[in-house]
């Protein structure tokens, strides 16, 4: 659309709303006048040098009517300022100035009254007390504050009306990207942040179509990347080239000025490390808004910024449970599972409800090491059969040892990497073997990841290693080696190999810091590539078909597959239980005993009948002896 065609558009505009001199927007639409159609309102695009082109203009009016799916022309409505519109465009409009365009495509359209918000399908939604308290505080007010509330009781539904009250009354204001690599310029100046790469998909289904490009990863806004130091040996004299993953936005390069609130979206999973770094870079001092639901399972990597925040701001707690929400089996699910109200075995088969919800009780009571074979077998089977996709589907269980994430991780990346032909590399790191592939999903530092190369470490001179082959397995069995090898694999304990990497590490501490290859990991949170190739940065690294239910925390896969033994009775409780059934948009799966199942809907973890009382324990300070990582 040329500047032409566009003054003509305004002209016809003009003509139809009397816009020639208009009114402010208060007086737009007198009382005694019908109420207006319901309109979507965002802040004029602007190219990098704060001008506002006929190209930028026709952009954003193509996107709109693409967004509400109809063809009447959008009208420029002043925000906080009373301006003509004159014929030349460029000239008469201000980044100040909205484009709005109605929602009302000739046919009854609903219209939004008090209490009322229109989400971005064009459904009118009423709020509660409680929803409308917020939209209040955080909307209108424009204090900082917190929002907690279960699966089901609207906070999604909330933050889009706190957003939509922003953005319509201007006080979300124009964001300027100032070179930020992932936030888009002349977009409205809110963003939404989450801890994982998971998180932020779902939330951007959420969210009106303006802001879905400024919902990221925390890790994105600090725009994290790798940061190489020179670093000296006072004692040999040698230099070497040392590698940190650090934030590049900090007091000394602070985040744009024009955002003005930033939204924190599963808030228990934000450490107060991190979130004092996400300060740091923001001195203008934006509204900050936290979201979360203190019925998961408390935070054990430290303290979370939600605890403290539930004390220090305004909170508002969503208790209503919607009904639409409750026509999702697993929402009802993890409802009954909060209510305490335990599920018995003859009570089982009603919760069947077929690529949404299962619950299989296992046929027979049976020890771990049989029930992780069992457990091996199945999904195994179900990857060839198209039943379990790794790439989207996850498996949760309460812990790692024994019957638990680690074992049952190397039995998928086993068969995975075998299936595809995958080269796989037994890796030396410090006094730990690992063994890896291409292509295999990791997790690194709490961040998804896949391994995208596998190299010979130049500079490592420690115990040697077994050469890597399409035939080496995840325990370091080769089928094909020597006879003697394999017969040495066999061996619990490789006591020379403990045995060369002491020696190695009293004659040199570099030959055990270093790894015996390097790893090439593409982190897809923040979507950059790193390379690992220290012991303690290849021991961080876990597998990442089968997580623990306190990793998964923030996150959401398309399908959830949540294993139960007998032997994890001890985590087995209602909250571990609630956080894994949520952890699923569209299909949760339970393998579980009855007896475990139903002890574990009893039990309580996070006890305290007072928000205060529950804060504490969402501050981080879970001591309880568990292995959990």
């Amino acid at each position: 659309m040329d500047k032409t065609k566009l003054a003509e558009l305004m002209a016809k505009i003009r003509a139809q709303k009397s816009l020639d001199n208009p009114p402010q927007w208060k007086d737009q639409f007198p009382s005694t006048q019908p109420a207006p159609p319901p309109t979507i309102s965002v802040p004029i695009p602007t190219n990098q040098t704060g001008a506002i082109t006929p190209t930028n203009l026709a952009d954003r009016i193509a996107q709109l009517r693409a967004r509400t799916k109809e063809q009447s022309a959008p009208s420029i409505i002043p925000g906080n300022v009373n301006a003509t519109i004159a014929d030349d465009i460029s000239d008469a409009l201000r980044p100040e100035h909205h484009i709005t365009i109605s929602l009302s495509n000739g046919h009854d359209a609903p219209i939004p009254s008090h209490g009322q918000v229109i989400d971005k399908y064009g459904k009118l939604i009423t709020l509660n007390d409680r929803q409308q308290e917020f939209v209040r505080i955080a909307g209108i007010e424009r204090k900082s504050a917190v929002l907690i509330g279960a699966a089901g009781t609207g906070k999604s539904t909330t933050q889009y009306a706190v957003c939509q009250e922003s953005i319509q009354s201007g006080n979300a204001g124009v964001l300027r990207t100032e070179d930020h690599k992932h936030l888009l310029d002349g977009t409205p100046g809110i963003v939404v942040i989450a801890y994982t790469r998971r998180a932020v998909a779902n939330i951007k289904r959420n969210l009106p179509l303006d802001l879905q490009g400024n919902a990221i990863t925390v890790h994105k806004l600090l725009e994290y990347q790798p940061v190489y130091y020179e670093v000296m040996n006072e004692e040999t004299g040698e230099s070497k080239t040392k590698m940190a993953f650090e934030a590049t936005r900090h007091a000394g390069r602070p985040l744009p000025t024009t955002i003005s609130t930033i939204i924190i979206e599963e808030a228990s999973m934000l450490g107060t490390d991190l979130f004092q770094q996400l300060m740091a870079a923001c001195p203008h001092a934006p509204q900050l808004i936290f979201l979360g639901d203190i019925q998961q399972l408390p935070p054990v990597f430290g303290p979370a910024i939600l605890g403290f925040k539930l004390l220090e701001l305004p909170v508002v707690e969503l208790t209503e449970v919607y009904r639409q929400a409750l026509e999702s089996p697993i929402i009802r699910l993890a409802h009954r599972i909060l209510s305490g109200n335990p599920i018995k075995a003859p009570e089982l088969p009603e919760w069947k409800f077929p690529g949404k919800l299962t619950i299989h009780p296992w046929k027979k009571r049976i020890e771990a090491h049989a029930a992780l074979n069992t457990a091996s077998l199945f999904f195994t089977t179900a990857i060839d059969k198209g039943a379990y996709n790794p790439e989207e589907d996850i498996i949760l269980m309460p812990f790692n040892k024994s019957f638990g994430t680690i074992e049952l991780n190397n039995m998928i990346a086993n068969h995975l990497a075998h299936k595809r032909g995958a080269v796989v590399h037994q890796i030396v790191a410090g006094f730990q073997k690992l063994h890896l592939a291409v292509g295999d999903i990791v997790l690194y530092d709490k961040e998804d990841a896949v391994i995208t190369k596998i190299e010979t470490n130049p500079v490592y001179n420690g115990a040697s290693y077994m050469p890597a082959s399409t035939t080496l397995d995840y325990w370091g069995y080769d089928s094909a080696g020597p006879q003697e090898a394999r017969e040495a694999q066999d061996e619990d304990v490789d006591v020379d190999f403990l045995l060369s990497q002491v020696a190695s590490a009293e004659a040199s501490e570099d030959r055990v810091r270093s790894a015996s290859h390097i790893i090439h990991l593409k982190m897809r949170d923040s979507d950059t590539d790193i390379t690992i190739n220290k012991a303690s940065e290849l021991n961080a690294l876990l597998l990442g078909y089968c997580l623990t239910v306190h990793k998964s925390q923030g996150s959401e896969w398309k399908k959830v597959f949540l294993v139960i033994h007998q032997s994890h009775a001890t985590m087995t409780q209602r909250e571990l239980l609630y956080t894994a059934c949520t952890r699923a948009r569209e299909e949760l799966y339970v393998i579980c005993e009855p007896d475990t199942f139903e002890k574990g809907i009893l039990s309580q973890k996070v006890k305290g009948n007072t928000l205060a009382e529950k804060a504490e324990y969402f501050k981080g300070k879970l001591t309880d002896g568990f292995v959990l990582a």
